[in-house]
């Protein structure tokens, strides 16, 4: 996490323990952990009632990996083998028509998924 200060500085934390209201962290270079109390929904304060903005680690930018068109195709085959089990499956057609779609469907896949 990152607490960023009233004045713009920045100061990456560990979080160590929470509770409804309270967070203690530690911050690397300090030897003591520091306490902030929520005082109004994500409005945190430090001990000394100094205004702190918490940036939790899952609230930051990720990359997603992009997905394109290509890697959504399949064959005709396998579509229209998709759609009448979807349509018409009961449990006796899927079970004699699984080892099948299964080839189908690995013949399909992307190659960075099977690892």
């Amino acid at each position: 996490m990152v607490l960023i200060y009233a004045d713009g500085s920045r100061t990456e934390a560990f979080l160590l323990a929470r509770t409804e209201n309270k967070i203690r962290v530690a911050i690397p270079g300090s030897e003591d952990p520091l306490e902030l109390t929520d005082v109004k929904n994500g409005t945190w304060v430090t001990e000394d009632c100094e205004p702190v903005r918490v940036q939790f680690a899952w609230e930051g930018k990720t990359r997603e990996q992009v997905i394109t068109e290509a890697d959504c195709l399949c064959s005709h085959d396998l579509a229209a083998r998709l759609l009448h089990l979807l349509w018409n499956a009961d449990e006796e057609t899927a079970e004699r028509s699984s080892a099948p779609l299964d080839a189908a469907v690995d013949a399909c896949a992307i190659p960075s998924q099977l690892n």
